[in-house]
């Protein structure tokens, strides 16, 4: 999780309109990662309780009809459904930050997020109703069997499967850091106010550890 958005407020240009849309959409995108971190987690514990159950049914005698449903595929859909929503927010968070900065180092961090995670999986269960009827952008694309399906750690729409994993995380961590590092390097290390105070939140902490030692 992630609490670094608030530190770059207001560093970023000039122009007080682009200044603060750009750092709305810094804060904004920000949230969207943590809610991907969130909900990859959430969904490895629904994994893993569907996993027990499914050896737990395996390895009974009792009949089948005594398993109680509990509905954890239906959680695990809707958890894949909101990570996809995440996923599809950075992208439209990160397009526009490029834009609005007209930054080719940031429209750089999202050439590789579009490489790592594809969003067409959020386009289709945004629209489900159009899949439903074998519709997309109202043209006919003909009958989708696959209407969401889970396996192993990934989940499949229209035959194509999208995994949600540690690498996942490990990933899109490593994107925003590249992100937060082209903001600091190109935006904040050029304003006075932030270079004071990352210096006196270095020097307290150093000054706290020296304590902390002593006592």
């Amino acid at each position: 999780m992630y609490d670094l958005a608030g530190k770059y407020i207001f560093c970023f240009h000039n122009d007080p309109k682009i200044n603060a849309e750009a750092s709305t959409l810094l804060v904004e995108l920000e949230t969207y990662v943590n809610g991907a971190i969130i909900q990859t987690h959430r969904l490895n514990r629904t994994r893993k309780t569907i996993d027990y159950r499914v050896r737990a049914l395996v390895n009974s005698n009792g009949p089948i009809g005594r398993i109680k449903k509990d509905f954890s595929s239906t959680r695990l859909h809707c958890d894949y459904h909101f990570y996809f929503i995440c996923i599809g927010q950075i992208h439209k968070l990160l397009e526009t930050m490029g834009e609005v900065l007209g930054d080719p180092d940031i429209k750089n961090v999202l050439a590789r997020f579009d490489r790592e995670f594809p969003v067409e999986i959020r386009d289709h269960l945004e629209h489900i109703h159009e899949r439903a009827r074998g519709k997309k952008y109202n043209k006919d694309i003909g009958h989708i069997a696959d209407f969401g399906n889970f396996v192993g750690d990934g989940f499949t729409f229209a035959g194509k499967s999208y995994t949600v994993d540690a690498k996942s995380i490990t990933d899109l961590k490593s994107i925003y850091s590249e992100l937060i590092n082209v903001i600091t390097t190109n935006y904040a290390s050029k304003e006075p106010n932030f270079m004071w105070r990352e210096q006196s939140d270095k020097c307290y902490a150093k000054l706290r550890k020296n304590m902390k030692r002593k006592a």
